[in-house]
């Protein structure tokens, strides 16, 4: 007789717990610089129309030496958005996230801006496409309109604002941004992706400093 007492709790605990997953905002970690290669209509797993992306120089700028064990390092980048306002070798920030366990290197992009910067002061363009953003203003992922979302703004704790000044002042001058993510690499896409297959734990290490140099 208790538990039929408590069944009606139990039941609006679960639907809350639906509610939290259903609205699983983004977060800093899912945060990378790079620069668009290529962009080539492709069909999705769920047979939808998509799209390929191959960018060199991918970087998840706020991913501590810690997230670097829990995150597989991207081999393939999808979006299911064309990138209509960006072309090869323009710099972008950007959203991506693993869409699936049994595929950990394959990464989802939800969301692309621009990166550019000016007189040593960085500039995030508008998002392409609108994603699923933390409104801190009433604690859930509502928003009455997606216009005013920055990339870096749908996060749970901070702004965009705040981001984008962790930002410039881990590349403070436009040639510090052009040195970390250097327009034509000299190395291919191809020749990055083979290069990155196989991370050992001190290639890991090597790729977490590098990001601070």
């Amino acid at each position: 007789m208790h538990f039929l007492y408590r069944l009606p709790v139990l039941i609006i605990l679960f639907l809350s717990m639906q509610t939290v997953w259903a609205c699983m905002p983004h977060s800093e970690n899912d945060v990378f610089i790079a620069r668009l290669q290529s962009s080539q209509p492709t069909l999705m797993d769920n047979q939808q129309k998509g799209f390929d992306l191959q960018f060199s120089n991918p970087r998840f700028v706020f991913r501590t030496l810690k997230m670097w064990f829990f995150y597989s390092t991207p081999k393939h980048w999808q979006s299911d958005f064309e990138l209509k306002s960006i072309t090869p070798n323009d710099l972008v920030i950007g959203l991506a996230y693993a869409a699936s366990g049994n595929e950990p290197a394959n990464y989802t992009v939800t969301s692309l801006a621009t990166l550019s910067c000016e007189n040593n002061e960085l500039i995030v363009g508008k998002p392409l496409v609108p994603f699923l953003a933390w409104n801190r203003e009433n604690g859930s992922c509502r928003h009455n309109s997606h216009d005013a979302i920055g990339i870096l703004d749908g996060f749970i704790y901070k702004d965009q604002e705040y981001y984008l000044q962790q930002l410039q002042a881990k590349y403070p001058t436009c040639n510090k941004l052009n040195a970390a993510f250097p327009s034509g690499a000299d190395k291919s896409v191809s020749e990055q992706d083979a290069t990155h297959t196989q991370t050992s734990f001190w290639g890991k290490i090597r790729l977490w400093f590098g990001q601070w140099l």
